[in-house]
């Protein structure tokens, strides 16, 4: 147990400064991360992927919190696009966590690698691409917020890794996609992480200490560590160029998607 614990909150200290960094939850590394310690922990591994997803939504939620909190105190949250994007997520993240239910682990796990791949091809593309203030119409956000919502669900993670493309697509400044991508993380990790609760609620080999496809110490020993990491993740975003968090944005996705596809 006291191995366990410690994992998690190592977990939690990368997860967190990332989290910070980027506008994600932290979850590509939370899910590699779980499955492998639930399997090094003897959890049956037909749910291993399931239980590691629904345990990283969760985990999510309080880091999500202490990074929207950290960007918006710089002012690098942009509310008029968060509000009808989460409206969206809230659906999206909750369809999801019933989506997943009915997908093997094995395919969820190849979903999560081939989707961060793409995003990274497409971000790397769009290098050159000024940002151009453009007002989005509340509509398209809410839709776009729905299919966000129901990715990030599906595989695990706080949305940033759509989020922020998406943002930077609708013409707003690196900085802005990240802390805006930030604060869209936490109605993901919320509405996901009960659809996760719920969709495994009926499940009977889930281990002890858990709630559905929740596992109970390591949502506490990741957010222990992650919540205080997070603001040194926020400190490195506002000290370094537009520009230079592309590519680290793009090389983190690029690594993250080939552990996910190798193990």
């Amino acid at each position: 147990m006291g191995m366990e614990i410690i994992i998690f909150l190592s977990v939690g200290i990368f997860a967190g400064t990332l989290a910070g960094m980027f506008g994600i939850g932290g979850g590509v590394i939370i899910v590699p991360a779980l499955i492998a310690t639930f399997i090094y922990l003897g959890f049956d591994q037909v749910i291993t992927t399931h239980l590691a997803i629904g345990t990283s939504l969760a985990s999510i939620f309080f880091t999500g919190i202490a990074s929207a909190y950290s960007h918006n105190q710089k002012k690098g949250v942009v509310w008029k696009i968060f509000y009808p994007l989460s409206s969206g997520i809230a659906v999206g993240a909750i369809l999801g966590a019933f989506i997943a239910g009915n997908i093997s682990g094995d395919n969820l796990r190849y979903l999560v690698g081939i989707f961060l791949i793409i995003v990274a091809i497409q971000l790397i593309s769009s290098f050159e691409i000024k940002a151009s203030k453009r007002e989005s119409h509340s509509i398209s956000s809410v839709l776009s917020g729905s299919g966000i919502g129901m990715a990030s669900s599906i595989i695990g993670i706080g949305g940033g890794s759509f989020t922020v493309p998406y943002l930077r697509y609708s013409g707003y400044e690196m900085k802005l996609c990240i802390g805006t991508a930030a604060a869209c993380g936490v109605p993901i990790a919320l509405f996901g992480s009960l659809g996760y609760l719920y969709t495994g609620w009926s499940i009977e080999n889930t281990p002890s200490m858990s709630l559905g496809y929740i596992y109970l110490p390591a949502v506490i020993g990741i957010s222990a560590t992650s919540i205080f990491s997070a603001k040194i993740g926020v400190a490195i975003t506002h000290s370094l160029s537009d520009l230079v968090l592309k590519i680290l944005f793009s090389l983190f996705l690029i690594i993250g998607a080939l552990y996910m596809l190798a193990i």
